[in-house]
Protein backbone atom coordinates (compact mmCIF):
# COMPACT_ATOMS: atom_id res chain seq x y z
CA UNK A 1 0.00 0.00 0.00
CA UNK A 2 1.52 3.32 -1.10
CA UNK A 3 0.40 6.32 0.95
CA UNK A 4 1.79 9.80 0.46
CA UNK A 5 2.33 11.55 3.76
CA UNK A 6 2.90 15.32 3.82
CA UNK A 7 6.46 16.20 4.83
CA UNK A 8 5.40 19.16 6.95
CA UNK A 9 2.30 20.41 8.67
CA UNK A 10 2.37 23.54 6.53
CA UNK A 11 1.83 21.62 3.29
CA UNK A 12 -0.96 23.23 1.23
CA UNK A 13 -4.22 21.31 0.85
CA UNK A 14 -4.46 19.23 -2.31
CA UNK A 15 -7.33 18.12 -4.52
CA UNK A 16 -6.23 14.86 -6.16
CA UNK A 17 -2.83 15.77 -7.65
CA UNK A 18 -3.30 19.58 -7.87
CA UNK A 19 -2.95 22.21 -5.19
CA UNK A 20 -6.37 23.34 -4.08
CA UNK A 21 -6.25 26.80 -5.70
CA UNK A 22 -5.16 25.34 -9.06
CA UNK A 23 -7.97 22.78 -8.84
CA UNK A 24 -10.37 25.62 -8.06
CA UNK A 25 -9.60 27.19 -11.46
CA UNK A 26 -10.41 23.88 -13.16
CA UNK A 27 -13.57 23.31 -11.13
CA UNK A 28 -14.88 26.81 -11.85
CA UNK A 29 -14.42 26.23 -15.59
CA UNK A 30 -16.19 22.86 -15.40
CA UNK A 31 -19.03 24.40 -13.36
CA UNK A 32 -19.42 27.17 -15.94
CA UNK A 33 -19.44 24.51 -18.66
CA UNK A 34 -22.21 22.58 -16.91
CA UNK A 35 -24.32 25.72 -16.60
CA UNK A 36 -23.86 26.71 -20.26
CA UNK A 37 -24.12 23.19 -21.67
CA UNK A 38 -20.57 23.00 -23.06
CA UNK A 39 -19.07 20.75 -20.41
CA UNK A 40 -16.29 19.13 -22.43
CA UNK A 41 -15.16 22.39 -24.05
CA UNK A 42 -14.95 24.15 -20.71
CA UNK A 43 -13.25 21.12 -19.12
CA UNK A 44 -10.49 21.34 -21.72
CA UNK A 45 -10.30 25.10 -21.19
CA UNK A 46 -10.14 24.43 -17.45
CA UNK A 47 -7.18 22.08 -17.88
CA UNK A 48 -5.31 24.71 -19.89
CA UNK A 49 -6.36 27.43 -17.43
CA UNK A 50 -5.20 25.38 -14.44
CA UNK A 51 -1.89 24.61 -16.13
CA UNK A 52 -1.42 28.28 -16.97
CA UNK A 53 -2.27 29.38 -13.45
CA UNK A 54 0.06 26.75 -12.03
CA UNK A 55 2.85 28.06 -14.24
CA UNK A 56 2.01 31.66 -13.26
CA UNK A 57 2.19 31.00 -9.56
CA UNK A 58 5.27 28.77 -9.59
CA UNK A 59 7.91 30.39 -7.42
CA UNK A 60 5.30 32.60 -5.72
CA UNK A 61 3.99 32.64 -2.17
CA UNK A 62 1.51 29.80 -1.32
CA UNK A 63 -1.22 32.40 -0.68
CA UNK A 64 -0.71 34.06 -4.07
CA UNK A 65 -4.36 33.61 -5.08
CA UNK A 66 -5.55 35.37 -1.92
CA UNK A 67 -3.20 38.25 -2.68
CA UNK A 68 -4.59 38.54 -6.21
CA UNK A 69 -8.16 38.40 -4.94
CA UNK A 70 -7.45 41.12 -2.36
CA UNK A 71 -5.97 43.56 -4.86
CA UNK A 72 -8.13 43.00 -7.94
CA UNK A 73 -11.61 41.90 -6.82
CA UNK A 74 -14.11 44.47 -5.55
CA UNK A 75 -15.23 42.23 -2.69
CA UNK A 76 -13.65 41.66 0.69
CA UNK A 77 -12.13 38.20 1.07
CA UNK A 78 -12.61 38.03 4.81
CA UNK A 79 -9.50 39.69 6.16
CA UNK A 80 -10.23 41.00 9.63
CA UNK A 81 -7.35 43.37 10.31
CA UNK A 82 -6.58 44.72 6.84
CA UNK A 83 -8.33 47.70 5.30
CA UNK A 84 -10.30 47.37 2.05
CA UNK A 85 -8.05 47.21 -1.01
CA UNK A 86 -9.61 50.27 -2.64
CA UNK A 87 -8.12 52.46 0.13
CA UNK A 88 -4.65 52.80 -1.39
CA UNK A 89 -3.51 56.03 0.31
CA UNK A 90 -3.38 56.17 4.07
CA UNK A 91 -2.84 59.20 6.24
CA UNK A 92 -1.86 59.15 9.85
Amino acid sequence: MNLQIPRSLDAPPRFFFWDFDVALVFLMCVGLGIVTGFTMSFAVAGIFGAAGFSRLRSGQHPGYLLHLMYWYLPISVGFKRTPPSHERHFTG
